[in-house]
């Protein structure tokens, strides 16, 4: 599976129930750009944006167990593609 296809499959799964979800959260939309048009543009304020989105994410899998330390893995996971090969690109 492709970086794009994996970003597709992410925002298409469950939301686990026992998380607090924000909708439309900068993580989800760097990951639905990505999902979309298989590139994020990113200048240096959203390069900086898109780092403290994966620290979040990975700090926040630390915190979390089960299903959401799952969700919050491959969140930080897919960021962090993103962010490598936007850095290969640019």
């Amino acid at each position: 599976m492709n970086l794009q296809e994996r970003a597709k499959a992410f925002l298409e799964r469950p939301i686990p129930e026992e998380m607090d979800y924000v909708p439309d959260s900068l993580s989800e939309r760097f990951i639905a750009e990505y999902a979309m048009n298989r590139e994020v543009m990113l200048d240096a304020e959203l390069a900086e944006l898109l780092e403290i989105c994966i620290l979040n994410s990975e700090i926040t899998a630390q915190q979390k167990q089960g299903a959401e330390r799952e969700f919050f893995q491959e969140s930080a996971a897919i960021l962090r593609a993103i962010q490598e090969e936007a850095h290969q690109d640019g």
